[in-house]
């Protein structure tokens, strides 16, 4: 009876194996190999790895012992196995991608039966990240073609973001944050990017006169605004006269931008 339910723990335990493999989209040397453990001391007759995926698209390798014969049906030419599968059935995925993701089930058959084990092959895929500061005066954070989705936060917090995600056909997602600092008087702006496989942290500097003056003519546009509906025309270009250093040094731009989507959001 012992034995019975030893046996039995070792075929459950075979059953209910998983394997995760991390997928880094810039190392092309990344491999995934899936053990097929054998424990009966019965020579092995057959040997078979199915593959089955979300959108049905599986495959199908197996070997013959008697005839010391493979075959492979709808399998990837990176799909091999890793040794002599009369020695060692274990598969292997050289390189790994984003396809390869699904559940691979191992089956040894000899005199005895069956034996089962089960993998299921998750793919994670690290975020392309960028920081810039753009014309709007607005930074942008980008976290590109993550698998699972990247979450992005900002130092110092004293702001209004907002984020955007999306979803590409192949399971992977860009996201997207967008932030303006109120009253912020931190020269250093940081994007911090959190992913299951790396965590970065990307800064950007701004000149104190540089984030002063935008600033200042953050609020030039708002009186403009204010006054444009009673101004004159000729009133208009005098004004513009005067807040026209903002115009020369490129700001004037960030800063309307800046108010119309301070306004907008």
């Amino acid at each position: 009876i012992i034995t019975f339910i030893v046996l039995s723990l070792l075929f459950l335990l075979l059953i209910l194996t998983s394997n995760e493999v991390i997928y880094n989209s810039s190392n092309a040397r990344t491999s995934a190999v899936l053990r097929c453990p054998y424990i009966s001391v019965a020579p092995m007759i057959l040997t078979v790895w199915n593959k089955s995926t979300k959108n049905g698209m599986g495959c199908l390798l197996a070997y013959r012992a008697d005839t010391n014969e493979t075959k492979s049906v709808n399998c990837s030419e990176r799909m091999t196995w890793e040794s002599r599968p009369d020695y060692d059935p274990s598969l292997q995925i050289h390189p790994v991608k984003l396809a390869d993701e699904g559940t691979y089930m191992c089956e040894v058959v000899n005199s005895d039966g069956s034996f089962y084990n089960t993998y299921a092959l998750t793919v994670l895929v690290p975020p392309e990240v960028t920081l810039t500061y753009g014309s709007g005066g607005i930074a942008l954070c980008r976290a590109s073609a993550g698998k699972p989705a990247a979450h992005v936060s900002w130092v110092p917090q004293n702001g209004h973001s907002i984020e955007n995600k999306v979803h590409h056909l192949n399971g992977t997602v860009t996201t997207v944050s967008r932030m303006y600092w109120i009253n912020s008087t931190a020269i250093n702006k940081r994007c911090l990017i959190t992913h299951p496989t790396t965590n970065r942290t990307l800064s950007i500097d701004l000149s104190p006169s540089e984030y002063q003056f935008l600033n200042l003519c953050i609020r030039l546009v708002q009186i403009t605004l204010y006054l444009s509906i009673q101004m004159s025309a000729k009133q208009m270009i005098r004004w513009y006269q005067t807040t026209f250093p903002c115009s020369r040094k490129g700001l004037w731009g960030k800063a309307l931008s800046k108010e119309l989507y301070l306004n907008d959001s």
